[in-house]
């Protein structure tokens, strides 16, 4: 076995690691008791309305989900499968790109590993996000500079235009590639003549099509919900967020990777006269990517996240580092590091799938809070009476609107109804339960985790009570009923409450943020 372990190259042994993790990852999808989070469901019930847009992302999540569902059924898996196709070649890309960049295929086969287990690669091939599609693109844009870089050749900008334009179908972040291209263009390719780049330019911004298209008939929502966004919006109001944002970078890449990522772009710093071309590369993107994010971070909240395309190029500096100083030691640990935490955070959110064992645990304990007791969700609903065919279900927030939805009898879409003045969201534009449930009976359902229930959900019940009869003849509570109990009793809960005859439609204001 020895022998033959030793005959395959660094690429088949990647391939080799690649393949059991999606097996491992398949398993836990569908054996762990993990449900989907609120952006999956949510995810999940676009592709049941397919479209060229959304309100608040392009439609690449979508139309990936669609094709996972066509193929698994409405499922777990099937809204997560492709996901885990995405992870596995995301992986292989970075192992390319640390090829075309002149590393030795040891030096590759690190970072496909690196990309694969930590907690960015595990739990990326696990949940459906849009991060996924995105991720892969960008790294595919980097696969084509450094190429370029280290052949000292001018760029293929037709097959760069091509990958940002899939990455844009996920996120349009994925436009900022083009500054780089930019910058790099006119110190390594300025005999690149602007028709060839106008090219690519023009290709990759086909990508806004489908999201304009939607957008002419929708208010151009999407747009102004992104200059919303990225004013400040709602997030502004958080304040920042600094040294939590560290910490998610930190757990991102996993603590000791992250430890030799910050190693590296000193060594990069203190050695820069000597970088080659594809180092400057990976230094530029990464550092400015990280340092944009840090300073915003003092202003305003950032989503962990939200830079984590700043990793491929992260990832060969973490190794080039590593083999610069000869830490591989230290880097083995990490990656060691990386998959016990993240398979501590699986295991523990599945002990509290099964009921004889979180009664004997702390909610707190659960990493996972928000993907928990949607299973419990669906029988508690059959046990008070849902019957998809004579009640509806709705709620006041579009997350759980997203998850009755997925998580019901039928799977028949929820309806959201803006009690609380929220901002619009993708459920604002379709049939409201007013259009289409007038003169019938409508649970509504609202979530809540310890410790908040138990101190409000009494005084929740009688608000709610109050707001609803303004839009149905009859309210009634019906029952807060567990969906998660740990060791102290209930830790997660929906409350039930029965309404008939939907009376009138009051006007609600959204904001876009």
């Amino acid at each position: 076995m020895k022998s033959y372990l030793k005959k395959l190259t660094s690429l088949q042994k990647l391939q080799g690691w690649l393949f059991l993790k999606a097996i491992f990852i398949i398993f836990i999808i569908l054996y762990a008791g993990i449900g989907l989070g609120p952006d999956e469901a949510q995810y999940w019930t676009w592709s049941q309305s397919l479209d060229w847009g959304y309100y608040s992302k392009p439609p690449g999540i979508a139309w990936q989900i669609w094709l996972g569902t066509k193929l698994f059924g409405q499922t777990e898996l099937g809204v997560r499968f492709l996901s885990v196709i995405i992870a596995f070649f995301q992986s292989l890309l970075i192992y390319w790109t640390a090829i075309k960049g002149g590393f030795s295929n040891r030096f590759a086969f690190w970072c496909g590993l690196i990309m694969a287990f930590s907690p960015i690669g595990i739990l990326g091939s696990f949940f459906a996000i849009t991060d996924g599609g995105m991720l892969l693109c960008w790294t595919g844009a980097c696969l084509v500079i450094i190429s370029a870089l280290h052949q000292k050749k001018i760029p293929d900008t037709v097959l760069l235009g091509s990958w940002i334009l899939v990455g844009s179908l996920f996120k349009w972040t994925i436009f900022a590639f083009w500054l780089y291209f930019f910058i790099f263009r006119y110190f390594y390719f300025p005999q690149q003549k602007i028709s060839t780049y106008i090219k690519g330019v023009i290709l990759s911004l086909l990508g806004f099509l489908p999201s304009i298209y939607w957008n002419t008939s929708h208010d151009w929502a999407t747009f102004r919900h992104v200059f919303a966004t990225i004013g400040g919006g709602s997030v502004h109001q958080a304040g920042g967020n600094f040294f939590e944002f560290i910490g998610s970078q930190a757990l991102l890449i996993s603590p000791i990777l992250f430890i030799l990522l910050l190693s590296s772009l000193v060594l990069c710093f203190r050695l820069k006269d000597q970088l080659s071309p594809v180092m400057m590369f990976c230094v530029i993107v990464t550092a400015s990517l990280l340092g944009l994010a840090l300073i915003i971070s003092l202003f305003q909240k950032v989503q962990g996240n939200w830079v984590d395309f700043a990793y491929p190029t992260a990832i060969i500096l973490i190794v080039w580092g590593v083999f610069e100083l000869k830490w591989t030691h230290y880097m083995k640990i990490g990656l060691y590091l990386s998959v016990g935490l993240t398979c501590t955070v699986i295991f523990m959110a599945s002990l509290f799938s099964m009921p004889s064992l979180s009664e004997g645990l702390n909610f707190k304990l659960n990493p996972l809070k928000h993907n928990m007791g949607w299973v419990q969700l669906e029988k508690n609903l059959k046990t008070y009476g849902y019957d998809p065919e004579q009640i509806f279900l709705f709620s006041d927030k579009y997350q759980t609107t997203s998850m009755l939805s997925f998580y019901s009898e039928k799977k028949k879409r929820a309806f959201f109804l803006n009690l609380q003045g929220l901002r619009r969201n993708q459920f604002s534009y379709w049939p409201s339960l007013f259009e289409t449930q007038k003169n019938k009976i409508g649970f509504f359902v609202w979530i809540e985790n310890k410790p908040h229930f138990q101190k409000s959900w009494e005084e929740k019940r009688d608000d709610y009570i109050n707001q609803l009869s303004n839009y149905f003849e009859k309210v009634e509570f019906v029952a807060l009923t567990p969906l998660i109990k740990d060791q102290s009793g209930m830790a997660k809960v929906a409350m039930i409450i029965k309404c008939e005859n939907c009376k009138k439609e009051i006007e609600n204001k959204y904001n876009y943020y």
